[in-house]
């Protein structure tokens, strides 16, 4: 985990979060109140804008740091696979731990960047290049 600690997001990913979680019309109640006002500011209800972004680190941005980390524990995960960390022990351990361990959280994350960087590349027939990256290209 903590690959989100860096890079934006459209609204469009997180908005159910805000405006009907799980069918509620309401918002995700283990989002942080003040940071889900933030977010509807900058992602008001019904904007249909495919440029709108948000930092998926608001804490730091544009470093790879355990801010994420921070963000969790203090229910501002942007997304509800962030905060989903938090419900199981194994995960919030692991959280916890990097937050309290920068320097072994950097280890692993390298490692990860590393084995994610060795494997195969599809090419000619096997792979495609998606246009749109959450949809299978027709």
């Amino acid at each position: 985990t903590g690959a989100h600690t860096i890079g934006r997001s459209h609204c469009t990913s997180f908005s159910n979060r805000l405006y009907n979680f799980n069918g509620t019309k309401g918002q995700d109640p283990s989002l942080d109140f003040i940071y889900a006002s933030w977010l509807k500011r900058l992602c008001p209800q019904g904007n249909t804008n495919p440029n709108l972004v948000v930092p998926m680190d608001p804490s730091s941005p544009g470093s790879t740091d355990t801010g994420y980390y921070v963000n969790i524990l203090a229910n501002r995960g942007l997304f509800t696979s962030d905060q989903t960390l938090m419900t199981n022990t194994v995960t919030a351990n692991q959280v916890n731990q990097s937050k309290r361990n920068p320097l072994l959280w950097r280890s692993k994350f390298a490692a990860a960047i590393v084995k994610m960087g060795q494997l195969d590349v599809l090419t000619g027939n096997v792979g495609e290049i998606r246009s749109n990256c959450r949809v299978i290209n027709n």
